[in-house]
């Protein structure tokens, strides 16, 4: 379906659905829905979540980094990259074993934080 068409159907206009395929603009969860309804698939088939390790480490400080790299073995370095990977790279930078090392040292639960 042309970006023009799509922007007509929800309402918005074809360089909102542009910077939507680009990643450069989060929809609102009217526009999610109709997008989702438009097309005929379920949200998660059209938009993902970022990974939500990102959030949560984006909002620490530098002393909880710090204690965080300390309990997990995991340079403040490599956390800090957590601030902004995507899920695709997620496995390329860091192990699995790290990876639930982490979670552990936040207190949270592997299948929470990502997807198995």
């Amino acid at each position: 379906m042309p970006q023009s068409e799509l922007a007509d159907r929800v309402g918005v206009t074809r360089q909102t659905i542009y910077f939507l395929e680009k990643g450069n603009y989060n929809p609102s969860l009217t526009l999610s829905f109709k997008i989702s309804e438009v097309l005929k698939k379920p949200l998660n088939e059209i938009f993902y979540q970022e990974p939500i390790i990102r959030d949560i480490i984006g909002h620490k400080e530098l002393n909880e980094l710090e204690v965080i790299a300390e309990k997990t073995d995991i340079t403040l370095n490599r956390l800090v990259k957590l601030k902004t990977i995507d899920e695709e790279s997620l496995l390329e930078f860091f192990t699995r074993k790290e990876l639930e090392d982490l979670t552990k040292a936040l207190g949270e639960s592997f299948e929470n934080l990502f997807e198995v």
